[in-house]
Protein backbone atom coordinates (compact mmCIF):
# COMPACT_ATOMS: atom_id res chain seq x y z
CA UNK A 1 0.00 0.00 0.00
CA UNK A 2 1.33 3.47 -0.94
CA UNK A 3 0.35 7.13 -0.61
CA UNK A 4 1.60 10.19 -2.47
CA UNK A 5 2.35 13.58 -0.89
CA UNK A 6 0.06 16.27 -2.32
CA UNK A 7 2.77 18.93 -1.92
CA UNK A 8 6.00 17.38 -3.28
CA UNK A 9 4.45 14.25 -4.96
CA UNK A 10 6.81 11.91 -3.10
CA UNK A 11 5.48 8.32 -2.91
CA UNK A 12 5.68 6.69 0.55
CA UNK A 13 5.13 3.01 1.45
CA UNK A 14 2.29 2.60 3.95
CA UNK A 15 1.00 -0.10 6.29
CA UNK A 16 -2.41 -0.52 7.90
CA UNK A 17 -0.87 0.08 11.33
CA UNK A 18 0.67 3.42 10.28
CA UNK A 19 -2.58 4.44 8.58
CA UNK A 20 -4.63 3.68 11.68
CA UNK A 21 -2.13 5.35 14.07
CA UNK A 22 -2.68 8.77 12.55
CA UNK A 23 -6.32 8.17 11.54
CA UNK A 24 -5.21 8.60 7.93
CA UNK A 25 -3.05 11.72 8.48
CA UNK A 26 0.76 11.76 8.12
CA UNK A 27 3.73 14.14 7.86
CA UNK A 28 5.90 13.92 4.72
CA UNK A 29 9.54 13.16 5.59
CA UNK A 30 10.77 15.11 2.55
CA UNK A 31 8.80 18.39 2.59
CA UNK A 32 7.46 18.17 6.19
CA UNK A 33 3.89 18.86 5.00
CA UNK A 34 0.90 17.23 6.76
CA UNK A 35 -1.52 15.38 4.47
CA UNK A 36 -4.32 12.80 4.42
CA UNK A 37 -3.15 9.42 3.11
CA UNK A 38 -6.71 8.30 2.30
CA UNK A 39 -7.01 11.07 -0.32
CA UNK A 40 -4.18 9.54 -2.37
CA UNK A 41 -4.12 5.80 -1.59
CA UNK A 42 -2.78 3.14 -4.00
CA UNK A 43 -2.46 -0.65 -3.90
CA UNK A 44 0.79 -0.58 -5.95
CA UNK A 45 3.47 2.01 -6.80
CA UNK A 46 1.48 4.69 -8.70
CA UNK A 47 2.30 6.31 -12.03
CA UNK A 48 2.81 10.07 -12.20
CA UNK A 49 -0.71 10.84 -13.43
CA UNK A 50 -2.57 8.08 -11.56
CA UNK A 51 -5.33 9.17 -9.18
CA UNK A 52 -5.98 7.53 -5.82
CA UNK A 53 -9.22 6.45 -4.19
CA UNK A 54 -11.90 9.08 -3.68
CA UNK A 55 -15.62 9.19 -2.81
CA UNK A 56 -17.85 8.39 -5.78
CA UNK A 57 -20.48 10.72 -7.27
CA UNK A 58 -23.95 10.96 -5.77
CA UNK A 59 -26.39 9.17 -8.15
CA UNK A 60 -29.75 10.63 -9.19
CA UNK A 61 -32.60 8.17 -8.78
CA UNK A 62 -36.05 8.30 -10.39
CA UNK A 63 -37.32 9.88 -13.63
CA UNK A 64 -40.45 12.07 -13.53
CA UNK A 65 -43.31 10.71 -15.62
CA UNK A 66 -46.07 12.93 -17.06
CA UNK A 67 -49.28 11.34 -18.26
CA UNK A 68 -51.33 13.32 -20.76
CA UNK A 69 -55.11 12.95 -20.41
CA UNK A 70 -56.79 11.07 -23.23
CA UNK A 71 -58.96 13.10 -25.60
CA UNK A 72 -62.66 12.57 -24.81
CA UNK A 73 -64.62 10.81 -27.44
CA UNK A 74 -67.46 12.69 -29.12
CA UNK A 75 -70.81 10.95 -28.97
CA UNK A 76 -72.96 11.10 -32.02
CA UNK A 77 -71.87 10.07 -35.48
CA UNK A 78 -68.97 7.90 -34.30
CA UNK A 79 -71.21 5.87 -31.96
CA UNK A 80 -73.92 5.53 -34.52
CA UNK A 81 -71.50 4.49 -37.28
CA UNK A 82 -69.82 1.93 -34.98
CA UNK A 83 -73.18 0.51 -34.04
CA UNK A 84 -74.12 0.34 -37.68
CA UNK A 85 -71.00 -1.69 -38.58
CA UNK A 86 -71.55 -4.31 -35.84
CA UNK A 87 -73.38 -7.42 -36.98
CA UNK A 88 -76.62 -8.43 -35.33
CA UNK A 89 -75.05 -11.62 -33.91
CA UNK A 90 -72.16 -14.06 -34.49
CA UNK A 91 -72.60 -16.45 -37.37
CA UNK A 92 -73.76 -19.91 -36.50
CA UNK A 93 -70.52 -21.56 -37.59
CA UNK A 94 -68.44 -19.39 -35.21
CA UNK A 95 -70.70 -20.29 -32.31
CA UNK A 96 -70.38 -23.96 -33.13
CA UNK A 97 -66.57 -23.70 -33.43
CA UNK A 98 -66.33 -21.90 -30.09
CA UNK A 99 -68.39 -24.65 -28.45
CA UNK A 100 -66.07 -27.34 -29.81
CA UNK A 101 -62.98 -25.44 -28.60
CA UNK A 102 -64.37 -25.13 -25.06
CA UNK A 103 -65.30 -28.80 -24.98
CA UNK A 104 -61.82 -29.76 -26.22
CA UNK A 105 -60.13 -27.72 -23.49
CA UNK A 106 -62.33 -29.27 -20.80
CA UNK A 107 -61.67 -32.78 -22.12
CA UNK A 108 -57.90 -32.16 -22.20
CA UNK A 109 -58.04 -30.91 -18.61
CA UNK A 110 -59.91 -34.00 -17.41
CA UNK A 111 -57.45 -36.32 -19.18
CA UNK A 112 -54.46 -34.46 -17.69
CA UNK A 113 -55.86 -34.69 -14.14
CA UNK A 114 -56.62 -38.39 -14.54
CA UNK A 115 -53.14 -39.10 -15.95
CA UNK A 116 -51.43 -37.20 -13.13
CA UNK A 117 -53.47 -39.11 -10.55
CA UNK A 118 -52.58 -42.42 -12.20
CA UNK A 119 -48.84 -41.64 -12.26
CA UNK A 120 -48.94 -40.08 -8.76
CA UNK A 121 -47.12 -37.00 -10.02
CA UNK A 122 -48.10 -33.30 -9.75
CA UNK A 123 -49.49 -31.60 -12.84
CA UNK A 124 -47.09 -28.68 -12.49
CA UNK A 125 -43.62 -28.75 -10.98
CA UNK A 126 -43.13 -26.28 -8.09
CA UNK A 127 -42.44 -22.85 -9.49
CA UNK A 128 -43.20 -23.78 -13.11
CA UNK A 129 -46.64 -22.11 -13.11
CA UNK A 130 -45.13 -18.95 -11.62
CA UNK A 131 -42.44 -18.87 -14.33
CA UNK A 132 -45.07 -19.26 -17.07
CA UNK A 133 -47.18 -16.42 -15.65
CA UNK A 134 -44.09 -14.18 -15.50
CA UNK A 135 -43.22 -14.91 -19.15
CA UNK A 136 -46.80 -14.11 -20.22
CA UNK A 137 -46.69 -10.84 -18.31
CA UNK A 138 -49.52 -11.87 -16.00
CA UNK A 139 -47.32 -11.67 -12.93
CA UNK A 140 -44.44 -9.36 -12.06
CA UNK A 141 -41.13 -11.10 -11.40
CA UNK A 142 -39.67 -10.67 -7.91
CA UNK A 143 -37.33 -7.67 -7.57
CA UNK A 144 -33.66 -8.44 -8.01
CA UNK A 145 -31.61 -8.46 -4.82
CA UNK A 146 -29.16 -5.54 -4.52
CA UNK A 147 -25.49 -6.30 -5.22
CA UNK A 148 -23.54 -7.09 -2.05
CA UNK A 149 -20.12 -8.77 -1.71
CA UNK A 150 -18.10 -8.10 1.45
CA UNK A 151 -15.11 -9.86 -0.17
CA UNK A 152 -14.68 -6.68 -2.25
CA UNK A 153 -14.56 -4.44 0.85
CA UNK A 154 -11.13 -3.90 2.43
CA UNK A 155 -10.76 -3.40 6.18
CA UNK A 156 -7.78 -1.19 7.05
CA UNK A 157 -6.17 -0.58 10.42
CA UNK A 158 -7.84 -1.25 13.71
CA UNK A 159 -6.72 0.50 16.92
CA UNK A 160 -8.33 0.22 20.34
CA UNK A 161 -7.93 2.63 23.24
CA UNK A 162 -9.75 3.68 26.40
CA UNK A 163 -12.43 6.35 26.08
CA UNK A 164 -10.95 9.69 27.23
CA UNK A 165 -14.03 10.77 29.22
CA UNK A 166 -16.13 7.64 29.86
CA UNK A 167 -14.62 5.06 32.23
CA UNK A 168 -15.30 1.44 31.31
CA UNK A 169 -15.72 2.20 27.59
CA UNK A 170 -13.28 1.30 24.77
CA UNK A 171 -12.96 3.06 21.40
CA UNK A 172 -12.11 0.98 18.32
CA UNK A 173 -11.26 2.80 15.07
CA UNK A 174 -10.70 1.42 11.54
CA UNK A 175 -11.47 2.19 7.86
CA UNK A 176 -13.37 0.28 5.14
CA UNK A 177 -12.89 0.76 1.37
CA UNK A 178 -15.28 -0.47 -1.36
CA UNK A 179 -13.16 -2.07 -4.12
CA UNK A 180 -16.23 -3.19 -6.13
CA UNK A 181 -17.05 -1.48 -9.43
CA UNK A 182 -20.58 -0.62 -8.29
CA UNK A 183 -22.56 0.56 -5.27
CA UNK A 184 -23.23 -1.94 -2.50
CA UNK A 185 -24.73 -1.80 1.02
CA UNK A 186 -22.52 -1.00 3.98
CA UNK A 187 -21.47 -4.24 5.74
CA UNK A 188 -22.04 -5.36 9.31
CA UNK A 189 -18.92 -5.24 11.51
CA UNK A 190 -18.32 -7.92 14.14
CA UNK A 191 -15.87 -7.24 16.99
CA UNK A 192 -14.47 -10.05 19.18
CA UNK A 193 -12.43 -9.30 22.32
CA UNK A 194 -9.79 -11.93 23.14
CA UNK A 195 -7.93 -12.95 26.28
CA UNK A 196 -4.25 -13.82 26.57
CA UNK A 197 -4.89 -17.37 25.35
CA UNK A 198 -6.91 -16.27 22.30
CA UNK A 199 -10.23 -17.19 23.90
CA UNK A 200 -13.35 -15.10 23.36
CA UNK A 201 -14.26 -12.69 26.16
CA UNK A 202 -16.98 -10.72 24.40
CA UNK A 203 -18.44 -10.39 20.92
CA UNK A 204 -20.71 -7.77 19.37
CA UNK A 205 -21.99 -7.19 15.85
CA UNK A 206 -22.61 -3.61 14.64
CA UNK A 207 -25.06 -2.93 11.81
CA UNK A 208 -24.47 -0.05 9.40
CA UNK A 209 -27.01 2.23 11.09
CA UNK A 210 -24.97 1.96 14.32
CA UNK A 211 -21.68 3.30 12.92
CA UNK A 212 -22.80 5.53 10.00
CA UNK A 213 -23.16 9.29 10.62
CA UNK A 214 -26.58 9.63 8.91
CA UNK A 215 -29.48 7.79 7.26
CA UNK A 216 -28.81 9.32 3.79
CA UNK A 217 -25.44 7.56 3.55
CA UNK A 218 -27.06 4.27 4.58
CA UNK A 219 -29.71 4.63 1.86
CA UNK A 220 -27.18 5.46 -0.90
CA UNK A 221 -24.74 2.67 0.02
CA UNK A 222 -20.97 2.60 -0.60
CA UNK A 223 -19.90 4.13 -3.92
CA UNK A 224 -17.12 2.45 -5.96
CA UNK A 225 -13.61 3.18 -4.57
CA UNK A 226 -15.07 5.14 -1.65
CA UNK A 227 -13.71 4.85 1.91
CA UNK A 228 -15.22 5.32 5.35
CA UNK A 229 -13.35 5.70 8.67
CA UNK A 230 -15.48 4.64 11.64
CA UNK A 231 -15.27 4.45 15.45
CA UNK A 232 -17.06 1.85 17.59
CA UNK A 233 -17.76 2.02 21.34
CA UNK A 234 -17.40 -1.17 23.40
CA UNK A 235 -17.79 -2.02 27.07
CA UNK A 236 -14.40 -2.71 28.65
CA UNK A 237 -14.35 -6.32 30.03
CA UNK A 238 -11.35 -5.50 32.20
CA UNK A 239 -7.67 -6.40 32.23
CA UNK A 240 -8.31 -9.85 30.74
CA UNK A 241 -8.93 -8.31 27.28
CA UNK A 242 -5.56 -8.17 25.52
CA UNK A 243 -6.56 -8.37 21.84
CA UNK A 244 -9.42 -8.12 19.38
CA UNK A 245 -10.58 -9.33 15.95
CA UNK A 246 -12.56 -7.42 13.29
CA UNK A 247 -14.72 -9.19 10.68
CA UNK A 248 -17.03 -7.91 7.92
CA UNK A 249 -20.37 -9.64 7.27
CA UNK A 250 -23.21 -9.30 4.78
CA UNK A 251 -25.76 -6.80 6.15
CA UNK A 252 -28.75 -8.37 7.86
CA UNK A 253 -27.35 -11.94 7.79
CA UNK A 254 -26.73 -13.34 11.27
Amino acid sequence: MFTRCQACHTVHPLTAALLARGAGRYRCGKCNKVGNALESLFDEWPDSGQQGTRPGPIPTLGVPLTLAPAAPSQPGKADSSAAATQPDGPPRRWLLRFTWIVMGILLAGVVTVQLADFLARPIFEPGSLTAVLEKLGLRDPPPAAPFSDVRLIDLLGGEMQAHPSRPGVLLLGATIINRAGQHQPYPDIQVTLLDIHGGTLARRRFSADEYLPGSDALRRGMAPDSWLPFTLELLDPGELAVGFELELAEPGRR
